[in-house]
């Protein structure tokens, strides 16, 4: 089972494919050829013409051009396409054979329905094919990727009507709580707001698809600013946001496992640890970092199940449109996420 992870991981199986074919060929055509140098020529013609139409196909037409509609436009290029290959083909063919045309008794694709046989239509139908797999490959992925965003989206749903026992009474108990605090104790009443700003926004504001940034920022403030009463002066904390971060919207508790990360693990030496957060805009792209010092020990994995289940959200919500990079050391954990805002 490894064995075959490691072969689609490195995209050994195009390899094994296209050797095969051209085995298969050459020994279809074996007897078509006076010696073995030009049938390998023309059987390695065969498949590297093959190959880059297929792959010019399948990479760049139909994302470029069928998945956003432009059919005539595909159609046209595809046909451009094996005209073209096809040509180059032929004429590349009778550059290998004629140092050995006098040993040749049935020139191929010597007129203008063998080439369309025997050059054009195999290359149509090959290259067509090719296409209809890669289109039917996509629309599994497709399907998959929107029943695993169903299913995601129910349990959040779940999860989110689990938090949502009687809130009401919730808020009523903190506002109780405030009063009960003395007007003196200021730093305490602060804190209690936030901590009911956080619920308020996990509670009421999350159970929507996307949330504006600045929402999801002051979320933020807020559990930085409650956690940094838990740590002393020991704890270098710095959250920092420019001003270009605005006007978009984002998933909703996208970013706060990062943090909640960072505090879970950061480091408790008796001189002075940190955590740093930064978000900032860079032409169109929400660049987000946490980096937070760490035990001088050998650190295991990429952060538990709070990063992996983030970086699972990131997959079904953002499809090619994110980047993380997650850096475990010894002494600094650090992650790094790139959003394309469109």
């Amino acid at each position: 089972m490894g064995f075959l992870k490691n072969i689609i991981h490195w995209r050994l199986h195009h390899v094994l494919f296209w050797l095969a074919f051209f085995v298969v060929w050459i020994t279809l055509r074996i007897d078509d050829y006076p010696d073995t140098r030009p049938m390998l020529l023309a059987g390695l013609l065969k498949v590297v013409s093959l190959a880059g139409a297929v792959y010019f196909t399948n990479y760049i037409l139909i994302p470029k051009l069928l998945y956003t509609r432009r059919y005539f436009a595909f159609l046209l290029s595809f046909t451009v396409l094996v005209t073209v290959t096809g040509f180059l083909v032929i004429r590349l063919l009778n550059l290998i054979l004629t140092p050995y045309a006098s040993r040749i008794t049935h020139w191929p694709n010597a007129t203008f329905s063998s080439q369309v046989y025997d050059v054009y239509i195999p290359l149509f139908f090959m290259v067509g094919a090719a296409a209809g797999i890669k289109f039917y490959i996509d629309q599994l992925r497709t399907l998959h990727r929107l029943q695993s965003a169903l299913r995601a989206s129910a349990e959040q749903e779940l999860q989110y009507l689990r938090m949502q026992i009687n809130p009401h009474s919730l808020f009523n108990s903190l506002n109780t709580i405030y009063f009960l605090i003395h007007k003196e104790n200021r730093e305490a009443r602060e804190t209690l707001m936030k901590f009911s700003e956080l619920l308020r926004y996990q509670l009421y504001e999350c159970n929507t698809e996307r949330i504006a940034i600045e929402k999801e920022t002051q979320y933020l403030r807020n559990y930085v600013a409650i956690q940094q009463l838990r740590h002393d002066e020991q704890y270098d904390i710095q959250f920092h946001c420019s001003e270009g971060v605005r006007d978009f919207n984002i998933a909703p508790l996208l970013l706060i496992p990062f943090v909640e990360n960072a505090f879970k693990h950061v480091s408790a030496h008796r001189s002075l640890n940190h955590i740093h957060i930064n978000m900032n805009m860079d032409d169109g792209r929400f660049h987000f970092s946490v980096r937070n010092s760490r035990e001088g020990k050998t650190v295991k994995g990429n952060g538990g199940i709070g990063l992996a289940n983030v970086k699972r959200r990131l997959e079904l919500l953002y499809p090619g449109k994110h980047a993380l990079h997650i850096t475990p050391g010894p002494q600094l954990f650090s992650i790094t996420l790139i959003l394309h805002i469109s």
